[in-house]
């Protein structure tokens, strides 16, 4: 029993050791006056900022217009 939690912790160590610190490159916030939406990429600036637009148009009503309000390299925090 010990040499099966021995192991199972020794293989989630190793996992968590090789996961990138930061999982996207891009990150990107909108905001509406009643609704936001985030969009993100490894790579492309303009594709996490057109999610974060789409998102938060899905969830916006009529009339209202989403902003992005910032975007950054790195994922959430």
């Amino acid at each position: 029993m010990l040499k099966k939690i021995l192991t199972v912790l020794a293989l989630t160590t190793g996992a968590v050791a090789i996961m990138p610190a930061d999982a996207y490159a891009y990150y990107c916030r909108a905001r509406s006056p009643s609704a936001w939406g985030a969009g993100w990429h490894n790579y492309d600036l303009g594709y996490a900022r057109r999610r974060a637009l789409r998102e938060c148009a899905a969830r916006t009503p009529r009339h209202q217009v989403c902003r992005i309000t910032f975007c950054r390299r790195g994922g959430p925090r």
